[in-house]
């Protein structure tokens, strides 16, 4: 027969847990390194290590492409293998909170409850705008208006009608409202 748990045992563990979670929620912040991981590290899930390490086995070998195939994207691919390798065991997200280069600001993301300093929101908000109004301006002038006159839309000759730069203003207008919206804050 196997053990029957207590109604209020039960309770009183779920009523912690859900304390903890709420008084994260409301701001508190994690000090030591050992509530980071034990709040943060998924490792503890075979299923999802071996997925993220998949994943990230992937994702490295898409970057070595890039380094041979001209316009295909390396780093794009390597920071992204990075962060799940880094998930797929205790170990690594141990490293990456300490690691010299760039273990601060990963540690006091986690630690203040996954937020960001305001003026990193702001700026990377700014990044974004500023990238895509220019990009999108380069492909209006490289794909909608050809060889024509900027002042006489009859003349634009490009083959997109406009749709390219109109879609990348989308993005980047999405990209900013998820990041106002959706992204926590620290000041």
């Amino acid at each position: 027969m196997g053990q029957w748990l207590v109604p209020e045992e039960g309770w009183l563990e779920a009523k912690s847990q859900s304390e903890m979670v709420r008084q994260q929620s409301m701001g508190e912040r994690l000090d030591s390194l050992d509530a980071i991981v034990e709040r943060y590290c998924v490792a503890n899930s075979p299923a999802k290590s071996k997925l993220y390490i998949g994943l990230g086995f992937l994702f490295v070998i898409f970057a070595v492409i890039g380094i041979w195939v001209p316009g295909w994207p390396t780093v794009s691919w390597a920071v992204p293998a990075a962060f799940l390798f880094s998930m797929s065991s205790e170990s690594m997200f141990r490293w990456v909170l300490t690691n010299r280069f760039f273990g601060v600001a990963m540690f006091e993301y986690y630690a203040t409850g996954k937020t960001i300093p305001k003026h990193a929101k702001l700026g990377v908000m700014g990044l974004i705008s500023l990238m895509s109004f220019t990009s999108a301006t380069f492909v209006w002038y490289v794909s909608t208006l050809g060889d024509g006159e900027i002042t006489d839309p009859g003349s634009w000759n490009g083959t997109d009608p406009g749709y390219g730069a109109i879609t990348i203003l989308l993005v980047g207008m999405v990209g900013v409202w998820w990041l106002y919206a959706k992204v926590k804050t620290r000041e």
